[in-house]
């Protein structure tokens, strides 16, 4: 099969999976989002962990990046390996607030599809940040470098509980 047709069909499951996680509802237990000034988020984040779907599994040296575009939406960019020595892909979304608080965004990468995220934790030093989908059922450590300490992750997964999520689930991704 073509390349251009593996990503696509890669695109659409992930695009289909982004829309399910989407749809589910939210916990009536949620705490309440901080306010968090958006450009906090912009730039590059390496995915340390995550609870996988299938269109992030086996990925490795995995990050995003969020760069404000012309008309106030994120590109949404996800880089990736299949393995280490693999050669770095990209699939390209947008994201867009959805209040003012800077920390409720929905996510695009094929159009219709897109799910809602949720900046639920940053670190004072914005170097770490917790995301996860409103219902926390998937759930994202992210970090300004490929590597954390222990203790910084340690923290970070308890943050995550408390939110909600099932950190029995969550996945290192292999970084470089």
């Amino acid at each position: 099969m073509p390349r251009i047709l593996q990503t696509a069909g890669a695109l659409l499951i992930l695009g289909s999976a982004l829309v399910l996680a989407g749809c589910a509802s939210t916990p009536s237990a949620a705490p309440r989002l901080a306010t968090l000034e958006r450009e906090r988020l912009l730039g590059t984040w390496h995915i340390i962990a995550n609870v996988p779907y299938f269109a992030e599994k086996g990925k490795v040296a995995t990050r995003v990046e969020y760069v404000e575009r012309a008309d106030g939406r994120l590109d949404d960019l996800f880089y990736f390996r299949e393995s280490m020595d693999a050669p770095e892909e990209r699939w390209e979304g947008v994201a867009w607030a959805l209040d003012d608080t800077g920390t409720r965004y929905r996510a695009r990468f094929i159009w219709p599809f897109s799910t809602e995220f949720w900046v639920i934790h940053m670190n004072d030093d914005g170097q770490i940040a917790l995301i996860a989908t409103p219902d926390a059922k998937l759930a994202w450590v992210y970090a300004r470098t490929p590597k954390i300490d222990e203790a910084r992750y340690s923290a970070a997964v308890e943050k995550l509980a408390d939110y909600g999520v099932d950190t029995s689930t969550l996945v290192r991704i292999p970084q470089p």
